[in-house]
């Protein structure tokens, strides 16, 4: 994702207990501005699994909005 600065990385599909780690240490030190929370509702998951799940992310405080809408506004160019 640093060598092509258009890529980003969604969390579709994946249970938020289910995150790599390394995208995790990603999203907390310079990928901040390249991860994109994505859910799988109602296809697999459920809402109350999805932000059971959430709660126990290890994001600093300051990627959470960055993780959960910045990222996706500024790359869908919803600004």
């Amino acid at each position: 994702m640093l060598k092509w600065p258009g890529l980003h990385y969604s969390t579709s599909a994946f249970a938020p207990k289910h995150y790599p780690q390394a995208i995790i240490d990603y999203a907390n030190t310079r990928g901040a501005d390249k991860i994109i929370y994505a859910g799988y509702f109602p296809m697999g998951l459920s809402l109350d699994r999805i932000f059971e799940q959430l709660r126990d992310l290890p994001l600093r405080d300051d990627v959470w909005p960055k993780f959960l809408r910045d990222n996706a506004r500024r790359v869908l160019r919803l600004d």
